[in-house]
């Protein structure tokens, strides 16, 4: 009875003796708002780092254009990195460290709770420069093979011999006063335009009102290859854009036009390849 209720051996991501160990996990399903926020993902990555047991010594955090965070925290024994993709709910993280005092799973469940994330996946846990028995490093046999795959959406697309695409994109934290017929209209002859698809008829804009929701606007515009409809949401600051074509178009571009456009501080983006 007593060897049951005993709690289970944590699996040690790093059995062997090495000069380092490297870690990188995925955070999935993230708060795009934080993911998004430059101080707060720097303030998140050094904490973490503290809470791990490691020596901090410098940060630096990079925002870009229009939006996603890179950063690196700079540790004694190596470093925190991270890659985040707003749009996704999505943060790449890299972590190293040289001997074994850093407590991993503390510092990956700090992370987990401040992105808040779904739990996260550790897609690799390697141990850098090996030392076998007799106390020197063992020679690992590499391998020069690059994984075929895609790299851009124009890629898949092809690969996939898909039909057409459909995008959903949200813009968050807009100025309501963006929000009106006159901005729709110039928002769908915008997409036209970059989507290389005339505008079918004219922008179909009317108010609506949600004794739940709240008020705002829907939209609608037919072009020669497809549909451009829309929602924006007044008191929630949020605009949602639908845009479904029979042809090719890249979906980063039509989000960055919506972001520019509607001064909005951060988008999230889903596409669909049809088949």
């Amino acid at each position: 009875m007593a060897d049951a209720m005993k709690k289970p051996t944590p699996v040690n991501l790093f059995p062997d003796l090495a000069l380092g160990r490297h870690l990188t996990a995925e955070y999935y399903d993230c708060d795009a708002a934080i993911l998004a926020d430059t101080n707060r993902m720097r303030d998140i990555f050094t904490e973490a780092a503290l809470v791990s047991g490691a020596s901090v010594l410098e940060s630096s955090f990079h925002a870009f254009y229009p939006q996603g965070v890179s950063g690196i925290v700079v540790i004694s024994e190596s470093h925190f990195a991270v890659h985040a993709w707003p749009e996704h709910d999505y943060a790449a993280v890299d972590i190293f460290t040289c001997g074994d005092r850093i407590d991993f799973q503390l510092a990956m469940d700090f992370l987990r709770r401040e992105l808040k994330s779904a739990p996260a996946v550790v897609s690799h846990a390697m141990s850098r420069g090996r030392v076998g028995a007799d106390g020197t490093l063992v020679h690992e046999t590499g391998s020069r093979a690059i994984p075929e795959g895609v790299t851009s959406w124009h890629q898949r697309y092809q690969c996939a011999d898909a039909w057409g695409m459909q995008a959903t994109i949200c813009i968050h934290d807009c100025p309501p006063e963006l929000f009106s017929c006159d901005t729709m209209n110039t928002l769908t002859e915008g997409l036209a335009e970059r989507l290389n698809s005339g505008p079918e008829g004219i922008c179909r804009c009317i108010a609506f009102h949600d004794p739940v929701k709240g008020d705002g606007l829907r939209m609608g515009r037919m072009l020669r290859d497809g549909t451009i409809t829309g929602c924006a949401i007044i008191n929630r600051r949020n605009f949602y854009c639908d845009i479904a074509t029979s042809c090719f178009f890249d979906p980063r571009e039509m989000a960055e036009y919506l972001m520019e456009t509607l001064r909005g501080s951060y988008y999230r983006l889903q596409v669909a390849l049809r088949q």
